[in-house]
């Protein structure tokens, strides 16, 4: 019914300085060693700095992970030029989310590979995706069956969504809800919320409100506006639950309030309706009321495969 889903400091100028340093340095082959090291070292801190992903457990923990979309330009020679002076598949892998954020796909499936050939799960996850845009199902469906053995938060996540729809594989409810399962205890938000839509639908499983209201709860807690969004729903219909158009309300509210379009339409529905306040009320948050929507705005997007 109401299925939805699903997502920094500048970079210095390492090559040109070190160049001149090296430069500085030639008449002493041992300051010159000295001067190679501390660039393999600061490239490697760079790299980890700018391009380490959310959903990679190996990871350099010292860094803040970043998002896909917030990787800097930067990142694409601090990543290289780690990965050629140290040949760990950590740096290959993050030199391809660097070329994915350029929009150098080629270059992408490169260094992906390259660290698959080496083991790294997280790059299981990354380079399936892309072996599914070109068409090879199986091979994707194989490397989240990697990735998620070797204990990859997103490989099960992803693994969940190839048994649920068939990709690569016959589609299995029981195994989907196995994976999502798994990836939910790890934390997962859209994993919990994807459970809660397969027993809220009915259509891989007998429908169970019940059930999909307790995980729907579980993903909004951790911030998964689809999943405040369909709560509010089944509060304003009264399914599963008993009718509270406030409580419903107040859902769309925080869906909102968090940069849900749709939340934001149905909390201001709800206003108009005179179930909340209006926005002239000085006693209610401003979150929402500012938001203006435009046609196209509110769309209904769909549950697939993630990045990383």
């Amino acid at each position: 019914m109401k299925s939805q889903a699903s997502k920094v400091n500048r970079g210095f100028a390492i090559a040109t300085g070190t160049a001149i340093a090296l430069c500085a340095l030639a008449v002493s082959p041992g300051a010159e060693e000295q001067a190679s090291l501390q660039l393999a070292a600061a490239v490697q801190t760079e790299c980890d700095r700018l391009a380490g992903s959310p959903y990679d457990q190996q990871r350099n923990s010292e860094f803040a992970p970043v998002g896909i979309d917030d990787i800097e330009g930067s990142a694409v020679n601090a990543c290289r030029m780690a990965y050629d002076a140290t040949g760990n598949p950590r740096f290959a892998y993050q030199l391809g989310r660097a070329f994915n954020k350029i929009q150098q796909p080629d270059h992408a499936m490169s260094a992906y590979n390259a660290a698959v050939q080496a083991g790294y799960p997280a790059a299981k996850v990354n380079f399936g995706m892309l072996m599914g845009r070109l068409g090879d199902e199986q091979a994707e469906f194989q490397l989240y069956q990697e990735a998620a053995l070797s204990g990859n938060v997103l490989g099960a996540y992803n693994l969940g969504v190839a048994y649920r729809d068939g990709l690569g594989t016959k589609p299995d409810v029981s195994k989907a809800l196995q994976w999502f399962e798994k990836a939910a205890a790890e934390g997962d938000d859209t994993a919990a919320f994807n459970i809660g839509t397969i027993y809220d639908e009915g259509q891989l499983v007998p429908q169970d409100d019940q059930m999909a209201i307790a995980w729907y709860d579980l993903a909004a807690q951790r911030g998964n506006t689809d999943a405040m969004v369909n709560l509010g729903l089944m509060y304003e219909a009264g399914e599963g639950i008993a009718a509270d158009a406030k409580k419903a309300a107040e859902m769309y509210r925080q869906a909102g309030e968090a940069g849900d379009l749709f939340g934001a339409y149905k909390f201001l529905q709800m206003q108009e309706l005179g179930i909340v306040p209006a926005p002239s009320d000085p006693s209610m948050p401003e979150g929402v009321n500012s938001l203006v929507l435009k046609p196209g705005d509110v769309e209904t997007p769909t549950t697939v495969a993630k990045e990383i």
